[in-house]
């Protein structure tokens, strides 16, 4: 009785031992479970970064880490490619925008019950290959010249030829120049084809520091887009848009 008492003893310190750090494809686990999914990582210290990229860590603390073995967060992963989240969705492809529902589920943001959306386009030189998408991907922008006396555009990417009421206030001129400034408003209805560019209104934007605000109706499914754009002289003519989709 009192040998079979040792033997259970010796094989459970052996089992807490075993317990307290797993590794798999690992002699050396870093962490409570460690999974070296290349084989690479070292007999003895700590794994390099570049050995960590397959590396898969679960820490004392709870925490998860993808590509690395020192997650700082309760989930952490690591590409190692810069401006590369290392994480895919495969079945919420085209979700430019990502939100949570009352359940805290990751859900797509790209409803028409979400708010507002957001994209934009910073001062830059003004040429038509410079397209701004909605967050949806149902609406594109452009500015349709390198120089003065262009036109706003805006291409619809579905759906079929509909109906869209578009407002558009314009600010020209600087004030305590000696320049004059003027206020111009415009309303325009449109049908308007997928797939094709049209000016938003025919309004030119013959200025060098022009600022306008769009506002355009969809009318077949109620969306509300908020264009402002702007022209300025700075180092030659360059042109921004701020998108916001309702």
């Amino acid at each position: 009785m009192k040998k079979t008492t040792t033997i259970l003893l010796i094989a459970g310190i052996g089992m807490t031992k075993i317990s307290a750090q797993i590794g798999v494809n690992t002699s050396n686990p870093q962490t409570a479970f460690h999974v070296d999914g290349a084989k690479d990582n070292p007999a003895t210290g700590a794994p390099t970064a570049a050995q960590q990229t397959n590396d898969v860590a679960v820490t004392q603390q709870g925490r998860l880490g993808v590509g690395t073995i020192a997650p700082t967060n309760s989930l952490e992963v690591d590409s190692r490619v810069a401006s590369t989240s290392g994480v895919k969705m495969t079945r919420l492809p085209n979700a430019s925008v990502l939100a949570t529902d009352a359940n805290g589920n990751v859900i797509s943001g790209v409803t028409e019950d979400a708010g507002v959306s957001v994209t934009k386009l910073r001062l830059a030189v003004a040429t038509p290959s410079l397209v701004l998408n909605s967050a949806s991907n149902n609406y594109s922008f452009r500015y349709n010249s390198t120089s003065t006396g262009g036109t706003w555009q805006i291409r619809i990417n579905n759906g079929a030829t509909r109906q869209f009421n578009i407002w558009d206030t314009e600010y020209n001129g600087q004030a305590g120049t000696g320049v004059s400034d003027t206020v111009w408003q415009l309303r325009t209805v449109k049908n308007l084809t997928p797939g094709t560019w049209t000016a938003l209104d025919d309004n030119i934007a013959g200025g060098a520091n022009e600022y306008n605000v769009y506002h355009v109706y969809d009318l077949s499914v109620g969306t509300i887009l908020r264009l402002t754009v702007t022209l300025s002289s700075v180092s030659g003519i360059r042109e921004s848009m701020i998108l916001e989709e309702f």
